[in-house]
Parts: structure tokens; sequence; C-alpha cells
């Protein structure tokens, strides 16, 4: 009898001391083979470094960004009782707006959204293209609006600031409802230009298209349809060049102006 229980100690005392081996053996095994990456996924395909992070987007809340832009968003007012917007483009104080906003005028009154008047001079504008840039020595040191160097797309989330009929600070909403739009209103020739949804209405003009998610300028709003609600936007990044180079060497002479 005593040897039996011996026995049975024996092997008990073996079958836990296998367990315990066991145990450990396929803990630290499986652990290993845990990070390690999977065989399901295709020949070929690329696995992410475990502190490999995903790119974030820097996208906003659509208040946040009307907050920010309005700061940035002028109304331009003529001698003759004529009024509409434009957008502070760089830090030397240059407004981007229409042309026939200030055409045949050399100074006009510029007011922010907080009410200041400031007189700007306009410094550049073009006699074909529908742009124009006036410089306002008060505005000097102001961050600008971000310039989206990229085209946009149908279907992408749009804002339209400006002060249509002389209404300040007014901000509507849309989407790009088509691109490539070509207009001619004379004198002016309009190309490749955006198609808006985005109400917009007289004194509007100038005033910044903005993408929908990021608050970058990505056109400039110029027209608008006499029926339905469709607007005409200027890309951008087509002018561009131009701009920067009245800011770099502002127009001695202005066509129409004495």
């Amino acid at each position: 009898m005593n040897k039996r229980w011996l026995i049975s100690l024996l092997i008990t005392l073996v079958l836990v001391c296998v367990g315990i081996f066991g145990a450990f053996f396929i803990k630290g095994h499986m652990s290993n083979k845990l990070d390690e990456p999977s065989t399901i996924l295709a020949e070929g395909s690329v696995v992410p470094e475990k502190n490999e992070t995903a790119v974030e987007v820097d996208t906003k809340e659509v208040k946040d960004i009307i907050q920010d832009a309005q700061k940035k968003v002028v109304k331009i007012e003529l001698e003759n009782g004529s009024i509409g917007s434009g957008f502070l483009y760089n830090d030397m104080g240059d407004i981007i707006t229409n042309a026939h906003v200030v055409s045949g005028v050399k100074e006009v009154t510029i007011i922010t959204s907080d009410e200041q008047r400031f007189t700007g001079t306009v410094i550049g504008i073009s006699t074909d293209i529908d742009i124009a840039v006036v410089r306002v020595d008060g505005l000097r040191g102001m961050e600008p609006l971000k310039i989206r160097m990229e085209k946009a797309e149908i279907g992408e989330e749009i804002l339209a600031l400006g002060s249509p009929l002389g209404l300040d600070n007014t901000v509507t909403t849309g989407i790009i409802s088509g691109v490539n739009r070509d207009l001619e209103i004379e004198p002016y020739s309009y190309k490749d230009l955006y198609q808006i949804s985005a109400p917009i209405a007289p004194g509007n003009s100038g005033g910044p298209l903005l993408h929908g998610k990021t608050g970058e300028v990505i056109g400039i709003n110029s027209a608008a349809s006499d029926v339905g609600t469709i607007g005409f936007s200027i890309p951008i990044m087509n002018v561009l060049s131009m701009i920067k180079g009245w800011s770099d060497t502002p127009m001695v002479d202005l066509p129409g102006v004495d």
C-alpha cells in the first residue's frame, strides 16, 4: 500500500513539473509569435513598423474656420458708393480682390471685420483678367489667409466669404459644382473657373473661396448667374504668379487712372 502511494505521489509531482514547464514555454514562445507580422498578408504587402503613426489631415471645425477667416476678409468701398470684398494675401498688407471692384481708381477705403477703416492703394490690376491687388499699410504684419496650391474637385465643400449687398461678414456654404468653366463678361475673360453652389451676390466680388475642411483659399469669388444659385470663382493658383509680381514690384501707372 505504501509502495502504491509513493508511486502515485511521484507521478503527480512529475505531472505538476511538466505542467509548469509547459506553461512557461507556451507563454514565452507565443508572446514572441504575437509580435511577428501576420503570414495571412499577401506576398509583397508592406507591414508598417510598430511605431509608425498614421498621417493626420489638418481639418478644422467650420465655425473655427469662419471665425479665423473673417478677421482677414475686408470690405472695399469706393467714393462713388460701390462696394466689393477682398482678403489679406501676405504680411505686407496686400489685399487680393477683383479688378472690376477697384477699376479706374488709385485709392479705396478698406473696412475690417472690427470696423476699422484704412486707406488702400491699388498696386496692381489687370485689364483682361479680373484680378487686382490693394496695399494697406495699416494691415502690415497681420497674418494672412493660407493659400491652397491644389486644384479643387467637384463635390468638395466650400465657404464663400464677403459683403454681398453690403452685408459685412456674410458666409455662404456649398460645393464645387463644376470645373473648367469659361465666361466672357466685358472687358474681362474668365478661364478655367470653379462653378460653385454657394450663393454669392454683388459685393461678394473679390472675396475668398475657402476649402471647407482646411480654411485655405482656393479661389476668388468673381461672378454670379442671374438664374439660380450658381456662382463662379477664379482658382487662386492660376493667378498667383501675377499677384506675387505686383506685390514684389507695384505698378506705377494704373490703366484708366490719371
